[in-house]
């Protein structure tokens, strides 16, 4: 009998030591997943309120290019019209710049739409992704205010 405890105090404890992660700490979650999606960029709704555009615009940018490598997002961008290239180089060393900006404008009935990406890099993947949208109509001034 007390070789029968022996054994399976043994066997506990071999299985505890199996469910160890090494490290001494929990495992990582897995990666998301690095695809980018086969249907084009939706910019969003140009006739909805400019807020509304922009949160449509900024969600799905970060949704669609999160983790994957930065090289395939600008490539992604430019087949959705979108003129990509690193920013100029910052006069100070504040912030975190983005490793591309990509940009698309578009004017239709007497307005001018513009989109922009930030893709921020992590050793060749994107770390994360802004999506900004502005509209300019008319009259309007800067940030489409009325002048």
């Amino acid at each position: 009998m007390k070789r029968l405890v022996a054994v399976i105090g043994l066997a506990a404890v071999l299985a505890a030591c199996e469910t160890v992660p090494t490290g001494g700490g929990p495992s990582a979650p897995p990666p998301p997943s690095a695809t980018i999606p086969s249907e084009p960029l939706a910019l969003g709704d140009r006739n909805a309120a400019a807020a509304t555009t922009l949160a449509a615009f900024e969600q799905t940018v970060q949704a669609r290019y999160a983790g994957v490598e930065l090289s395939a997002a600008a490539a992604d961008l430019r087949r959705s019209e979108f003129n990509c290239g690193a920013p100029p180089p910052a006069e100070d060393s504040r912030g975190d710049p983005p490793a591309q900006v990509c940009r698309r404008t578009v004017t239709a009935s007497g307005c001018t739409h513009t989109w922009q990406v930030h893709l921020f890099d992590n050793s060749g993947r994107v770390e994360r992704a802004r999506g900004l949208y502005d509209r300019r109509c008319g009259n309007d001034g800067l940030l489409g205010g009325p002048s």
